[in-house]
């Protein structure tokens, strides 16, 4: 998969949302005035000669439903948009979602979160908030937001308990194709769409129990339902269950569209989970376990149909699943991944299973989860402060890769790369890991990696800092500090990434506060580095959309050539920052581009790329179509690459500024 097609293929699939959603409000729209027609239209204006067309044409009545519905249906699309501003957390909490806390210690929560983070560190994705559905039984995941920057992934407390580590490693893999993918995005928008039409089924029933209890209540005050009053309401009853109607037919084209945008994806999605855990067997179980289900993977939640397209699984089941269904059928989805699955074999297992004692299987089943998720962390969140220095295990880079694999690389995952991640996050002292999870240990954790991240390393926090902040943190960051300068620079970046979660459980005035002393420590030091700003730019970005409502910037941007001077900034700062020569590496990196760039741009000092210039050329870069986005991550891979070398430092300058460009590099690749 081409990571950069597939953004820009989700985005021309909105255009295609747009479509069928005007094309089902014109049906709509017909329906409606139709029904009209047949109770206000076929009046005596008409004379008797007239023709059907003058019949049947009434422009003012037209034009007065049209009118009508639109308003209605716009409202409720804006407003469930709006609603969602938030991205993927709106979306759980409109299910009822229980966030995660990071420092939890419940046993599958735990389970839960290892594998969301280690699937984040591998791919170099945000480490989105993860939701529970305590109130949902069945077996389900979903993941939504508008962006890897406001993700949320969300499973039920039936997927909790009912999967092994094998199987929820599999759900979530597949969830996580969905926002590599681009499909995030259009599926909050097809969320605002689906509400616009389900608001004429609202105000149909609206209608109808109105003006039932109006004519009870005139029924009830001795004046009888008859006369001119009670036709008025006889016609607004037939007028509400028309809304009702039509208002299930909209359902039905919300359906509709639903399975148009969302079928084939499944499928994708799922041969990605196997791509991205080498294990076709973990999601192959949890979709048979699913079969086996008296009810599935149904959701109870009122919104189930709404938000059906979100799941794993379906949500929700009617009549039309033949036709309409969000998702393709189990047994076929199975079959995808599974050849070899034999659905009658499957059912005579699934019988014997309901003779077994199942209050005894889910005890056993249990037991056995926590005991392997135990064993396979016992060096992990609960291990010892200092173990796991080394870096044993650890795989590195292949010193031929070239620059256009590592292109090539960007926004997929391997299953060994799923490996790699779990190993380094072993490696990592548990201080710092618990760290990251508590709310005063991760403020002190980024603040001690910014400081640890200079050149040279600092041996301790400033005074002007121990001042401002309270004791606890100033002693906190003064260890971790410590910790880190004895520890190893792989750790930089997966540590931030765990931290930024918990960080965005701050109060408003508690990240401002917070936002300050970084930006701060960044620029008030002389020896600032390009990673040390680039380090800044990718936490600051992916707190502001928690705390604002600074959504995604808008694709400015189509070409390099309103990107000239942008790019002579990024480039230059890269070449300085590369550990070759500067000239040759400027070179390679205007080689690796130069049919897309206009004439003037040169190599500019380092006293030229001042950091309020850098902080502009990546919001530029950020707000550029991926093939733009692509071509510029091309010249940094070649200008660093220039020696045929790539060090750790540069690997680390490279994968941060692809996060802050929404570009995720895979851990490993580089």
């Amino acid at each position: 998969m081409d990571f950069f097609e597939a953004q820009d293929r989700a985005r021309r699939t909105t255009g295609k949302l747009v479509v069928l959603y005007a094309t089902a409000v014109v049906l709509i729209i017909i329906s409606v005035y139709l029904v009209a027609l047949v109770l206000f239209g076929f009046t005596g204006e008409a004379t008797a000669d007239a023709s059907l067309i003058e019949r049947i044409w009434k422009p003012d009545l037209m034009l007065a439903v049209s009118t009508i519905l639109i308003i209605l249906i716009l409202t409720g699309t804006l407003f469930r948009i709006a609603q969602l501003r938030k991205g993927g957390s709106a979306v759980a909490e409109m299910l009822g979602g229980r966030k995660v806390e990071p420092s939890t210690r419940d046993h599958k929560e735990r389970q839960l979160l290892n594998v969301v983070e280690e699937m984040s560190i591998a791919s170099g994705l945000p480490v989105p908030d993860i939701y529970v559905l305590n109130n949902e039984e069945n077996i389900n995941a979903f993941a939504a937001g508008f962006d890897a920057n406001d993700a949320a992934v969300g499973v039920t407390r039936g997927t909790l308990e009912k999967l092994n580590r094998d199987e929820l490693q599999g759900v979530i893999a597949h969830e996580f194709s969905h926002i590599f993918n681009g499909d995030m995005r259009l599926n909050i928008r097809l969320i605002g769409i689906l509400n616009g039409i389900l608001l004429l089924h609202l105000m149909g029933m609206i209608l109808m129990r109105s003006a039932a209890f109006s004519r009870i209540g005139r029924s009830g005050g001795g004046r009888g339902g008859s006369g001119g009053g009670g036709q008025a309401t006889i016609v607004i009853i037939v007028f509400g269950l028309v809304l009702l109607i039509v208002g299930y037919i909209g359902m039905l084209f919300g359906r509709m569209i639903q399975a148009a945008i969302s079928r084939q994806r499944e499928y994708l999605a799922d041969a990605a989970a196997v791509q991205y855990t080498r294990n076709p067997d973990g999601i192959a179980s949890a979709l048979r376990k699913i079969g086996e289900a008296q009810n599935g993977s149904k959701i109870n939640d009122g919104h189930a149909m709404e938000l059906s397209h979100l799941f794993f699984a379906n949500s929700y089941y009617s009549a039309f699943d033949r036709l309409f269904a969000t998702h393709p059928p189990l047994e076929k989805r199975i079959r995808a991944v599974d050849p070899s699955f034999d659905q009658e074999d499957q059912k005579k297992k699934a019988r014997l299973k309901k003779r077994l004692d199942k209050d005894r299987i889910a005890r056993a089943e249990a037991s056995s989860d926590q005991t392997d998720a135990t064993a396979e962390r016992a060096a992990g969140v609960f291990g010892q402060a200092g173990a796991g220095h080394a870096m044993g295990g650890i795989e590195t880079a292949h010193p031929a890769l070239r620059p256009e694999v590592i292109l090539a690389a960007i926004g997929t995952l391997e299953g060994h790369q799923v490996t790699q991640a779990g190993k380094l996050l072993e490696s990592i002292p548990a201080i710092l890991r618990e760290a990251a999870h508590e709310p005063l240990g991760a403020e002190a954790l980024i603040v001690a990696l910014l400081l640890s991240g200079r050149e040279p390393s600092a041996g301790n926090v400033p005074d002007w800092f121990l001042e401002k902040s309270d004791h606890n943190l100033g002693k906190q960051a003064d260890l971790f500090l410590d910790e880190l300068n004895k520890g190893s620079r792989e750790w930089f970046l997966p540590l931030a990434e765990l931290a930024l979660p918990t960080l965005r459980q701050m109060s408003e005035a508690q990240y401002q506060e917070f936002r300050n002393i970084v930006e701060r420590l960044i620029r008030e030091d002389d020896h600032i580095s390009l990673f040390d700003f680039a380090m800044e730019k990718m936490i600051v970005l992916k707190l502001d959309s928690a705390f604002t409502e600074k959504q995604a910037p808008k694709i400015r941007h189509h070409h390099f050539k309103t990107l000239g001077e942008d790019f002579s900034i990024l480039l230059s700062a890269m070449a300085h920052a590369s550990e070759s020569d500067t000239n040759e590496a400027w070179k390679a990196g205007m080689e690796a581009v130069k049919e897309h760039l206009p004439d003037g741009i040169r190599l500019l000092t380092s006293e030229e790329c001042t950091l309020d210039k850098l902080d502009k050329a990546l919001n530029e870069f950020s707000a550029s179509a991926y093939p733009v986005k692509k071509y510029a991550l091309g010249a940094l891979v070649h200008c660093i690459y220039s020696d045929k070398h790539l060090s750790l430092r540069e690997r680390e300058l490279l994968r941060t500024i692809s996060e802050v460009i929404s570009c995720p590099i895979p851990l490993g690749v580089l």
